[in-house]
């Protein structure tokens, strides 16, 4: 891993989930631990992050209505996606997916590929692009 510390958001509505979540990230990452989709939109007023990990089933808002409106705002629409759920049926991944979400990853995870999917996330994104003919 490269020396930059990367910032994440994690939205997951299970505070042992999200507990859990950070302990693997911080390590690695600055980790912002939210518990709702609203907590979500109130950091993003004050942390931008190199990527979201988002839960689906969520109270007052899923995570599919969550990307919905990161994705129709300019301020967000370019953050990664990626879904961190306990949903694993092809449906919910092809929803997700068409949502705009990088990756869907089910639950329960291994931590060190779930470290090592985010670095190659974060990789890919800090590349710069090929330049036009």
């Amino acid at each position: 891993m490269d020396n930059i510390r990367h910032t994440i958001i994690l939205v997951d509505d299970n505070l042992s989930s999200l507990a859990q979540g950070k302990d693997i990230l911080k390590p690695y990452y600055k980790v912002y631990p939210a518990p709702s989709a609203a907590k979500l939109f109130e950091t993003l007023e004050v942390v931008i992050p190199d990527l979201i990990l988002l839960d689906i089933e969520m109270p007052e808002m899923s995570g599919y209505d969550a990307i919905k409106k990161l994705k129709s705002d300019a301020r967000f629409s370019g953050i990664p996606v990626v879904f961190l759920t306990s949903e694993s049926d092809e449906d919910s991944e092809l929803e997700g997916l068409k949502l705009g979400a990088m990756d869907f990853i089910s639950k329960p995870f291994s931590a060190p590929l779930l470290v090592e999917r985010i670095e190659n996330y974060l990789r890919d994104r800090s590349k710069p692009a090929l330049a036009s003919w």
